[in-house]
């Protein structure tokens, strides 16, 4: 019965760097994609801020 609680605790340890590579990955491509948004957010605000002030002019 020990031996099985061993092998599963080894078998956890050994699957924790795949885990931690996992959650790091996802956070990254969450940042990026946050990023990309506010930038294409920002850059049409920009333009559309940007037409507005050749309208009134």
């Amino acid at each position: 019965m020990n031996e099985r609680f061993t092998g599963y605790n080894k078998a956890r340890l050994d699957a924790r760097p795949d885990r931690l590579f996992l959650a790091c990955a996802i956070l990254a491509l969450s940042i990026a994609l946050i990023m990309s948004a506010a930038l294409a957010g920002t850059t049409a605000f920009r333009k559309e801020w940007q037409f507005a002030s050749e309208a009134r002019v």
